[in-house]
């Protein structure tokens, strides 16, 4: 049958939430971490691709091109509720060592499969050697303050060497000539809100003209807003994240889970020292300083929050609900910066979708405000 039995390797899940499925990649999340499988961050690591929601046609499309960049064998499959888990690994499992439907597969896509032998190990990636076989689309998901274009490229020059574009020129104050980009982040992006789209215009390494939009607005069931405690914790870990506080990120996101699972005496010891630590930290403090995401209120205050509306919400506490930033303002706040700030910033948001203002070519499809 080409059906091996060996299933202790983890598989590599690369997870896209669609706008207002947060509390299901939440728990998917959770439930990958029990199970010992790994979050991936890119196609070229990952075997098994989990859509979170039902996608748009905007998303579609996006996660359809993330699809084939993923190498042989992989496994697709979405999910719109937490009670959907229970079966969704054991699935992915059974198809990804089922070498005779992945064969069949990949030679329906033109690849060679010769690599899927059924004696072969599972989840050998054939560009694990060379990762840069792969879209580089995809490739600054390693770095937490990059970012690229995964929509389209179609607004920007395909002059440059290979394919990519060259930067165009633009006076500084000081009378130089300064590189200018431009550049679109999202709408996937690890620690990244759902769906949401920053086109930038980069001089040297600022942005001096930005606007944002989130996709499929007019087509995602919008989600009831998550307030609880693991909600606020995957929230203030997305901040340590961007930062680059990646083993406190970790710690965070492990309160989150004991708290998606039922375990919120554990739970409740672990945040209050977590609390300290972060409070405490001259570092952290020193590298949020000065990101305003609303008067008086910046991304360190923001951060300091969620925890304190995670801890009241372990121990039963009232709290008020985060406000809700129109994703019409961003463009405001991240307008000076530079993208590692922008992303600081945005991480510290949360997002409220708004109709985008297209307007419709003569073909049908859509034309969006562009840059350059």
């Amino acid at each position: 049958m080409g059906v091996t039995t060996d299933r202790r390797r983890p598989l590599h899940v690369l997870l896209v939430e669609v706008p207002g499925n947060g509390a299901a990649r939440i728990a998917l999340e959770a439930a990958a971490a029990s199970a010992g499988h790994v979050l991936a961050t890119h196609p070229a690591e990952s075997d098994v691709l989990l859509v979170c929601g039902t996608p748009g046609p905007e998303m579609r499309t996006v996660i359809d091109r993330v699809w084939d960049q993923m190498p042989y064998p992989k496994h697709r499959a979405a999910l719109t509720s937490p009670d959907e888990i229970g079966t969704v690994f054991t699935t992915a499992q059974d198809s990804l060592t089922d070498r005779r439907a992945q064969r069949s597969a990949a030679r329906e896509d033109g690849i060679d499969g010769r690599h899927l032998a059924e004696d072969g190990p599972d989840h050998e990636h054939p560009n694990d050697e060379h990762p840069d076989d792969t879209d580089e689309s995809m490739h600054e998901h390693d770095m937490p303050m990059g970012g690229h274009d995964h929509m389209s490229m179609d607004h920007m020059s395909m002059s440059g060497p290979g394919g990519y574009p060259l930067a165009d020129g633009a006076d500084d104050r000081d009378g130089l000539e300064m590189d200018v980009l431009h550049r679109r982040l999202g709408p996937i992006l690890p620690v990244w809100p759902a769906g949401v789209i920053l086109d930038v215009t980069l001089t040297g390494d600022t942005i001096t003209d930005a606007s944002a939009s989130v996709i499929d607005v007019d087509d995602h069931k919008r989600g009831e807003p998550q307030s609880g405690a693991a909600s606020a914790l995957d929230q203030a870990a997305q901040i340590l994240a961007v930062a680059g506080w990646d083993a406190v990120a970790a710690r965070t996101l492990r309160v989150r889970d004991l708290a998606v699972t039922g375990r919120r005496d554990q739970a409740r010891e672990r945040i209050r020292p977590l609390r300290r630590r972060i409070e405490r930290s001259v570092m952290l403090r020193w590298s949020l300083r000065g990101l305003q995401v609303r008067p008086d209120i910046d991304v360190r205050t923001v951060l300091l929050t969620r925890l304190e509306r995670a801890d009241a919400a372990l121990n039963g506490r009232q709290f008020e609900p985060e406000p809700a930033t129109p994703v019409d303002e961003i463009p405001s706040l991240v307008k000076g910066r530079d993208i590692g700030s922008a992303r600081l910033i945005i991480a510290a948001l949360t997002v409220f979708p708004m109709p985008r203002a297209d307007s419709a070519d003569e073909v049908g499809t859509t034309r969006r405000h562009q840059h350059g």
